[in-house]
């Protein structure tokens, strides 16, 4: 085979070009530590390598979430632990105003101290985070959530939202807890609600009356606590009025499984005779609820009527309040000492319902971190396993490349050297 001269000079030329290309990608390589600098250099790894870098921004996104999470709900916990400590000293003035050896000025300066604590507290339940968000107003970040009404009372204006931020691929975790399940635990006095058909032909009547249950209410607070404890769990009771006899009418309480109730004495309250009460109206006593019972308005159709008792949600601000207020005033009587007995006995309730309910939330919100310690060391394993598959496709083994760079580099010179010769190489050159 025949090589031309001019064939000769092209394919060395061509081979010298290759290797310094070659070694000009090894030295890219190595000065920049990266094997895969544009997609063509591997059209596979690089969309590999899109995909890893997708799950590590993830993994990044976690993270920030997590220590947000971690702030918001460590200060919550702070928070919260302040509150009772300031529910505590509550308990404390609570029962040195109970006693019988101080005065009335005692327990006025008692008070004053129970109002500077509410102002304090109400501070700490309206608290905002670094992002200046109100921590306890669910969804209502933007507003305040405990209010100050013109009778002195606290309003809670936010809902019972609760943000969940994701922290891992499957995994949300609540950054914080409304006012409403927080400070809306404290059961105030109980509120009567009559309802049934009883109810609603009496007032449709022209002109309407009343129905045949009035009156219903609570004497004192050991009466209030009596029903409570006696009907816990049974949930709304029904009086029903029956007339087995013409002038003679009897009536029964059942509770919301149709079982009759029973009296202090283990009896069922059921078919007690009443009298004739078109003419005299029965005063009957329920566990403490006192009520009237009058002849129905249709004995046939019209003589139940359904009870419900419930407590009403109050928050310790107005709780302390309502004692400060009563500890404000002289005792002037028996009366009055009675009354202040049975505000501060309700109160020593009411405080501590609300150091229980804060407490369990701190026992959950001490969970939530531990859940994310350990969220964050599995998020940690996950990136580094991302970070070392990113590795193995994107960066460049040095020692390999350096080995590649130095034989592309001797070859190169080798290349060169015998190009010289080669190229002054002539026929002519022995013919005289």
């Amino acid at each position: 085979m025949r090589i031309s001269t001019q064939q000769q000079f092209l394919s060395s030329i061509d081979n010298m070009q290759r290797s310094q290309s070659n070694i000009a990608d090894l030295q890219e390589q190595i000065s920049t530590g990266k094997r895969l600098r544009n997609p063509s250099d591997d059209p596979v790894g690089a969309a590999q390598l899109v995909k890893l870098e997708r799950e590590l921004s993830q993994y990044n996104k976690y993270d920030d979430n997590i220590n947000v999470t971690k702030r918001r709900l460590e200060q919550e916990d702070s928070i919260l632990d302040s509150i009772n400590i300031a529910t505590d000293r509550m308990r404390e003035l609570t029962i040195s105003a109970g006693s019988d050896t101080i005065n009335d000025a005692d327990r006025a300066t008692i008070a004053q101290e129970l109002d500077q604590l509410v102002e304090y507290v109400a501070g700490l339940m309206n608290t905002q985070d670094a992002q200046g968000e109100y921590l306890f107003a669910g969804n209502k970040g933007g507003e305040a959530p405990y209010v100050k009404q013109g009778d002195g009372s606290y309003e809670y204006v936010g809902d019972d939202g609760q943000r969940l931020i994701q922290v891992g691929s499957d995994l949300f975790v609540p950054s914080n807890d409304s006012g409403e399940a927080l400070f809306e635990s404290i059961e105030g006095p109980l509120q009567i609600e009559m309802t049934g058909q009883a109810v609603f032909n009496a007032a449709q009547q022209s002109p309407p009356v009343e129905p045949f249950v009035r009156n219903s209410e609570f004497a004192t607070v050991a009466a209030e606590n009596s029903f409570k404890e006696a009907t816990k769990g049974l949930g709304e009771l029904t009086i029903r009025v029956t007339e087995p006899t013409p002038d003679n009418f009897e009536y029964s309480v059942f509770d919301s499984s149709g079982q009759p109730l029973k009296d202090s004495g283990g009896n069922n309250i059921e078919n007690i005779p009443v009298g004739d009460l078109a003419v005299t109206p029965a005063q009957i006593n329920i566990h403490g609820l006192s009520m009237e019972l009058h002849e129905p308005a249709d004995i046939a159709s019209a003589n139940e009527i359904k009870i419900s008792v419930t407590p009403e949600k109050m928050n310790v601000l107005d709780a302390a309040s309502a004692l400060a207020d009563v500890l404000e005033k002289p005792i002037e009587n028996d009366q009055m000492r009675t009354e202040r007995d049975e505000a501060v006995a309700r109160a020593l309730e009411q405080f501590k319902m609300s150091a229980e309910n804060t407490t369990e939330f701190q026992t959950v919100v001490g969970s939530r971190l531990s859940t994310l310690e350990n969220v964050t060391s599995s998020n940690q394993d996950f990136k580094l396993f991302t970070e070392s598959a990113i590795s193995t496709i994107e960066d460049a083994d040095l020692s390999r490349v350096i080995s590649e760079f130095t034989l592309e580099q001797t070859t190169l010179q080798a290349a060169q050297a015998t190009f010289g010769r080669v190229s002054s190489l002539s026929l002519f050159n022995y013919l005289n």
